[in-house]
């Protein structure tokens, strides 16, 4: 699978990492589901901005303060060693995150969406201390299997929503390959990380 360089770096800003937890929240609260009736509209705005302020703005915000400072060189973090202070403060905002919705009375699935995107987070910054692994394809990986256990958990009925996921992943994959931004190895051990993080973590909690 090959892409054009427009294309490619269409597909890597649509699908950015910092994108998919609030699309993943805002998924899980709008399908026909127990959750969608027993959350109110107001408290899934309340929930949705919450996740996209600590998860999407102020990861931004924290970068362009450190690309200011000299810290890194440009948004695109493409050296390892500058991934690890933004991936540092992303996990504490992703558990703040977390925290913030604990404190709210919620469907599990809700917190376990807020859990597993913490961890997620935490283990590529565990990993960047030694090797550039593709963030977004942990991300990725971690979207895809939820809305698989979304499926599987709620009983909904999703196939096509699970394909466009896979499908998502396959040419954004591809476009950081042809980027020239990570390795395959990067790409594929991402997704994988992602994937499996979400599962383990599932089957953990529900034991």
């Amino acid at each position: 699978m090959r892409l054009a360089d427009g294309s490619a770096r269409v597909f890597s800003a649509l699908f950015h990492p910092l994108f998919i937890p609030t699309l993943g929240m805002f998924i899980l609260l709008q399908l026909n589901t127990y959750i969608h009736f027993s959350v109110s509209h107001e408290a899934r705005r309340f929930i949705i901005l919450i996740v996209f302020i600590n998860t999407a703005i102020a990861p931004v915000l924290s970068v362009l303060i450190l690309k200011r400072t000299g810290y890194v060189r440009n948004f695109l973090l493409d050296d390892r060693g500058e991934r690890i202070f933004p991936l540092l403060i992303a996990t504490v905002l992703f558990f703040m995150t977390y925290y913030l919705l604990r404190q709210i009375p919620l469907p599990s699935l809700i917190y376990f969406y807020a859990m597993g995107a913490t961890l997620v987070v935490l283990l590529t910054l565990l990993i960047s201390f030694l090797w550039k692994i593709s963030i977004h394809m942990v991300s990725l990986g971690g979207f895809s299997a939820f809305l698989i256990l979304t499926s599987v958990v709620l009983g909904v009925n999703i196939p096509w929503l699970i394909m466009a996921a896979f499908m998502v992943s396959g040419f954004t994959g591809a476009s950081r390959l042809q980027l020239d931004a990570h390795s395959p190895a990067q790409v594929y051990a991402g997704y994988m990380l992602g994937f499996s993080v979400m599962f383990l973590l599932y089957f953990y909690v529900g034991s």
